[in-house]
């Protein structure tokens, strides 16, 4: 039996517009982000699904946002840990590390931040949740996640080698739906399906309450 997995990132948080490293801290949501995923349900046929969640809190809130409060907690859907980049912007990183660092951490599975964590280990937890996933349901699931979770979702399902940037196709605003087979094995089912606006009488209730 195949089963649908919607994956989903979190909304926008201060450090997200301050183009910070958040890795593993536990940044919320900011006012914007709140705002934003208040306002959005999830992908059409998704509204009933099985709902997991990083433990980070940013994660925690969208899952709430979008209408599944009591999402299941899993920690290999965690952002991918930067180790000591964590808090810094890109040209800090830059200057800290030299000028050509990006073109390095590119470079495919294996490398890691000081004190970080690779694409590989990312991935490699991924798959795990995947297959376990796949042993527990045959229904349809959304999870919220992370841009390297995202991204190693989409490198699975395509045998992408992770080198380079993010993939152009990829609009992380929206949801990506994987077609997971029963033994774990995952397949591009959509790309860039959009999160369905929230219906007026939803969006007064959650004013009023």
């Amino acid at each position: 039996m195949t089963f649908r997995l919607a994956l989903v990132r979190h909304g926008p948080t201060e450090w997200n517009a301050q183009n910070r490293f958040q890795g593993s801290i536990d940044i919320p949501l900011s006012a914007e982000g709140i705002a934003r995923m208040g306002a959005l349900a999830p992908p059409a046929g998704f509204e009933g699904a099985r709902a997991f969640s990083s433990p980070l809190t940013r994660a925690v809130q969208t899952a709430e946002l979008l209408g599944f409060p009591n999402p299941i907690i899993d920690a290999r859907l965690v952002e991918q840990n930067w180790g000591e980049w964590e808090g810094l912007t890109r040209m800090e990183v830059v200057l800290r590390e030299g000028p050509d660092i990006f073109d390095r951490a590119g470079s495919g599975l294996t490398f890691r931040p000081p004190g970080g964590e690779s694409a590989a280990e990312v991935r490699a937890r991924l798959v795990t949740f995947l297959r376990d996933l796949a042993a527990q349901t045959d229904e349809d699931v959304i999870a919220v996640a992370h841009r390297g979770v995202l991204r190693a979702a989409y490198a699975l399902a395509r045998g992408w080698d992770l080198k380079g940037g993010m993939p152009d196709e990829l609009d992380l605003s929206a949801a990506m739906i994987l077609l997971v087979d029963e033994t774990g094995h995952s397949r591009i089912g959509a790309l860039n399906v959009p999160l369905k606006p929230k219906a007026p009488e939803k969006l007064r209730l959650r004013a009023n309450g």
